[in-house]
């Protein structure tokens, strides 16, 4: 077990999905926020239904892919309105001179860039969404653990429930299985990890979407018996973990497990 800092990243680069663009629909993926692979898919994304393009897997501002994707030179009113640490001056994202340019934080004379303003010491944290997606928070500190520090203890008998390939749809059996477990869980009070699988066929990317909706997925049935959603956790792993090399075994590959923390 080691201690690694885990200061949150200045976007779009991210650790998790909170750290992205919740209101344009972004997800994580390899440490950056995504949410697009051509234009189509941005058309009337923008402020009043304007039509946003797809750079490097985000819908931006036309100007903002002019720029590089920086941001820098894109329009706006306030240093909200920008991204990746720059401010807001004469109507347009640019870089900070100082630190009194800086919403919060302090400017990094270095790259021009607002810091995030988090507390505390590199490694520091107040909760796990503040640590990267294979650590959790423990006693202020990141820590890595390979079972997210669980403590083995069997709380409920929760067998992981599988999927169709290209596939975050429930079956009527998964449901059923859920259905039959919602109540322990509940009654639990604990925070148990929902670790989401795919086969190893299609993209890194594209299998971490898609596992992604499928913890999102069991997540939002289980809430609908009555799970409180504070006590339960995605962790995308896409086919990260995956070892089928045939239909039978790629079946296996795609699921959603329960790691009681």
């Amino acid at each position: 077990m080691s201690l690694t800092g885990c200061k949150k990243p200045e976007y779009p680069a991210c650790k998790k999905n909170k750290h992205c663009n919740q209101e344009m629909d972004e997800k994580c993926v390899d440490g950056t926020c995504q949410n697009c692979v051509e234009n189509s898919e941005c058309a009337g994304k923008g402020p009043n239904g304007q039509d946003y393009v797809c750079y490097e897997f985000r819908c931006v501002d036309p100007s903002e892919a002019a720029a590089g994707g920086s941001g820098q030179g894109s329009p706006c009113t306030s240093s909200l309105d920008c991204t990746g640490g720059l401010v807001c001056q004469a109507g347009s994202c640019n870089f900070c001179a100082q630190d009194m340019d800086c919403p919060t934080g302090t400017c990094d004379l270095g790259t021009g860039l607002c810091s995030d303003g988090m507390p505390g010491a590199p490694g520091s944290c107040t909760m796990d969404d503040d640590c990267a997606i294979d650590e959790i928070c423990d006693g202020g500190m990141c820590i890595f653990s390979g079972d997210y520090g669980g403590d083995g203890e069997v709380l409920c008998e929760l067998q992981a429930v599988f999927f169709g390939f290209d596939s975050p749809k429930l079956s009527p059996e998964t449901e059923a299985s859920l259905k039959a477990a919602a109540q322990c869980i509940a009654d639990q009070g604990r925070l148990v990890y929902l670790e989401a699988h795919a086969d190893p066929r299609g993209t890194e990317e594209y299998n971490i979407l898609l596992t992604d909706r499928r913890g999102q997925g069991v997540k939002s049935f289980l809430q609908n018996l009555g799970v409180p959603p504070e006590n339960m956790q995605v962790i995308s792993k896409g086919s990260l973990e995956a070892r089928g090399t045939d239909d039978q075994s790629y079946a296996d590959d795609r699921r959603v497990e329960f790691i009681w923390q």
